[in-house]
C-alpha cells in the first residue's frame, strides 16, 4: 500500500473513532436525564400518595411533663423511704447498744466513792443502783467515770458487773403511774437521757437547784425533781409517793431499809425512805 493510501486509511479510522465517542457521550447524557426524571417522578408519587395516618415509626413518642414529674416524685419518695428505713435501722441498733461498754452497778445506798485507790478521801456518795463506766480495776478497787469531769474509786464489794432484768420496762411504768398520785409529767421516760432543755421547753424552767460532785438536782413545786448530769436528765424523783403498790413488781434486785431497787430492761425504779414518806426514782440504765 502506498503512503497516500495509508494516510487515507488512518484518517478514516480516526473519524470513525470520534463518531463512536460522540455517540457514547450522547448516550450517557440521555441516561442521566432519564434517571433524573424517574427520581423526580417517583418522589412526587410518594408525596401525593403518602397517608400519614398509616405511617409507622420506631421513634419513642416524647414523654409528657406530668408523667416525668410523676416518675421523679415516685423515685424521690422511694429514695426517701429507703433512707428512712436505713435511719430507723441505724437508730434501733444505736438504741439497742448500751452506752457504757463495761459498767458497774452500785449495790448499796450511800456507797463511798474515793478520790484515789488508796481511799485517801471520799468525794461522792453513790446511790443504790447507780450505773457508771468502769475505766479499770486493781487491788480490789474499781476506777469509775462518774461524769465527764469527775472520776473516782469504789471498792469491788460495793458494785456488780452485771445485773439481770427482773421486770419489763412497761410494767415498771404502769406501776409508777399507779403509785404516784396526780402524775404531772406525761410519759416521763421520754425525757430520760435527753437534754434538760427538752424538758424545760415543755414544763418550764426549774429554778430551785442543788449540786454535788456529780449531779445537779432541779426541784419543782409540783412534787418532783430532775437528776441531771452533764446537762442530761438521768433520773426523775417523785416525793410523797406510796410504796405499797410496788409489791406487784416481784422480787427486787436489792432491798434494804435505806432503799429498794427494781431493774427493768433499760429502766430502773427505786424507792427511798424520805422523811416519813417515800421518794420514788425512775432512772435510765446506760449499762443495758
Amino acid at each position: 500500500m502506498s503512503q497516500n493510501e495509508q494516510q487515507t486509511e488512518q484518517d478514516r479510522l480516526s473519524r470513525k473513532e470520534r463518531r463512536k465517542q460522540k455517540r457514547n457521550r450522547r448516550s450517557v447524557a440521555l441516561g442521566g436525564i432519564l434517571a433524573t426524571v424517574l427520581i423526580i417522578g417517583g418522589w412526587g408519587y410518594m408525596v401525593s400518595t403518602n397517608d400519614a395516618s398509616q405511617a409507622t415509626s420506631t421513634v419513642e413518642p416524647p414523654k409528657t411533663i406530668g408523667g416525668e414529674q410523676e416518675k421523679e416524685a415516685k423515685d424521690t419518695k422511694k429514695s426517701a423511704s429507703t433512707e428512712q428505713k436505713k435511719k430507723e435501722k441505724k437508730d434501733k441498733k444505736k438504741t439497742d447498744k448500751p452506752e457504757i461498754s463495761q459498767a458497774a452497778w452500785v449495790t448499796r445506798p450511800f456507797a463511798d466513792v474515793y478520790q484515789d485507790a488508796n481511799r485517801s478521801s471520799v468525794i461522792y456518795k453513790a446511790d443504790l443502783g447507780d450505773v457508771y463506766e468502769i475505766l479499770d480495776a486493781e487491788n480490789g478497787m474499781v476506777h469509775l467515770k462518774l461524769s465527764d469531769a469527775v472520776e473516782g474509786y469504789i471498792p469491788e464489794t460495793d458494785v456488780r458487773m452485771d445485773v439481770p432484768s427482773s421486770v419489763k420496762d412497761k410494767t415498771l411504768l404502769e406501776t409508777l403511774s399507779q403509785v404516784v398520785a396526780n402524775q404531772p409529767i406525761e410519759k416521763p421516760e421520754q425525757y430520760l437521757g435527753q437534754p434538760l432543755e427538752k424538758f424545760e421547753a415543755k414544763y418550764g424552767k426549774l429554778g430551785n437547784t442543788q449540786k454535788d460532785a456529780v449531779n445537779t438536782y432541779h426541784f419543782s413545786n409540783a412534787g418532783y425533781l430532775l437528776v441531771v448530769s452533764d446537762g442530761i436528765i438521768e433520773a426523775i424523783d417523785w416525793t410523797n409517793a406510796s410504796a405499797s403498790g410496788l409489791s406487784v413488781l416481784g422480787e427486787p434486785v436489792v432491798q434494804t431499809g435505806y432503799g429498794t431497787w427494781y431493774q427493768g430492761e433499760k429502766l430502773q425504779l427505786k424507792a427511798f425512805p424520805d422523811n416519813g414518806s417515800t421518794r420514788l426514782r425512775l432512772a435510765r440504765d446506760p449499762g443495758k
